[in-house]
């Protein structure tokens, strides 16, 4: 399974990818800007399943970058959850808006990650 993490903080790419390899997740394809996870999907045949994406990024926003897969054919299905550390409505509905598939605020320890991980895990990647 391969999943995109966009997100340009190291700390936060480190606890992402260490929650997600806690959960069995292994080919982490993790990009600190929008426009190389964008180059990633177009040059790669297959498709992940599954996008995480920082709400602020350098460049293109996380909800630009949402919009854009939601509206790729060969994007569709695929989950791409907004990830920030805000909670302010205003940021929250602008993700949903893009096409966001969940918005979660990001903890700040591993043991959180998990937990915030195994949420996402369970609403978005298990088949019903």
């Amino acid at each position: 399974m391969t999943s995109l993490i966009i997100e340009d903080s190291q700390i936060d790419a480190t606890l992402i990818t260490d929650a997600l390899t806690a959960q069995g997740f292994g080919d982490l394809q993790v990009f600190e800007r929008a426009e190389d996870a964008i180059k990633f999907i177009r040059t790669q045949p297959g498709r992940p399943d599954f996008c995480l994406v920082d709400s602020r990024l350098p460049g293109m926003s996380g909800a630009d970058f949402i919009r854009l897969v939601k509206a790729c054919e060969k994007m569709a299905g695929v989950p791409c959850i907004s990830l920030s550390t805000s909670n302010l409505k205003d940021e929250i509905r602008i993700a949903l808006a893009a096409g966001a598939d969940g918005y979660f605020v990001k903890p700040s320890d591993i043991d959180e990650y998990e937990r915030v991980i195994a949420r996402i895990i369970e609403a978005h990647l298990t088949p019903n």
